[in-house]
């Protein structure tokens, strides 16, 4: 027993799965935001 704090059989040990839920949320609504306003779509009142 070396008394490692990790658990190496253990997938993920060192961030909790809610993190990369909302890693995963917030990259896929940055690319929708950025989509969106490439198309031209986006905030089109927002220019004068």
């Amino acid at each position: 027993m070396t008394g490692s704090p990790t658990r190496p059989d253990v997938e993920g040990a060192g961030m909790p799965r809610w993190v990369k839920v909302s890693a995963a949320i917030a990259i896929v609504l940055v690319a929708v935001f950025v989509l969106v306003h490439l198309a031209g779509g986006g905030m089109a009142g927002h220019t004068p």
